[in-house]
């Protein structure tokens, strides 16, 4: 299984990362999946909708059912990224997270509001892009190159998920 995560400062433009990215991978036929990592504490269930009532009366996992989408709300002490990334894994060729700078997985450090970064660096970066570059990191795209960057993720670590695979 293949993860990169995208960091970078509050409105650094992780989310446009993403998004591009996702356009590049999937435009090449890639399956994609993404985790919109957050350190703050909220829900992201609509109060007052039949599955957040379901929660409030107890239920530790919920899975909500269109005929456009499946949602799935559940305590992480019930269901954790990696449970799902275990149960999904086979159906996605790369996991995008946006956010979580902490794990050891590799990432792209979006370089905007460089200066609202607050703590070290984070192990790991594999590239940047944005406006300014990091003296230790190589690999650079100017904001908004998504075609390069994904040309580099797709080259550097999905190919090698494919060698592996074949």
């Amino acid at each position: 299984m293949v993860e990169l995560a995208v960091v970078g400062a509050k409105k650094s433009g992780k989310t446009e990362v993403i998004e591009g990215l996702v356009s590049y991978l999937v435009g090449r036929g890639c399956r994609v999946a993404t985790v919109k990592h957050t350190s703050h504490s909220h829900r992201f269930d609509t109060r007052g909708k039949d599955s957040y009532r379901h929660r409030q009366a107890g239920a530790g996992l919920t899975i909500a059912v269109s005929g456009e989408e499946v949602a799935i709300f559940a305590r992480p002490d019930m269901l954790d990224t990696r449970q799902l990334q275990d149960m999904i894994g086979r159906q996605i060729d790369i996991w995008l997270i946006e956010g979580d700078r902490r794990a050891g997985r590799p990432k792209v450090m979006v370089t905007r509001h460089l200066k609202e970064w607050s703590g070290g660096l984070p192990e790991n970066i594999v590239a940047t892009i944005g406006p300014e570059r990091l003296a230790d990191v190589t690999v650079h795209f100017d904001a908004g190159d998504y075609d390069g960057l994904g040309a580099f993720v797709s080259g550097t670590m999905l190919d090698k998920k494919m060698e592996i695979e074949k």
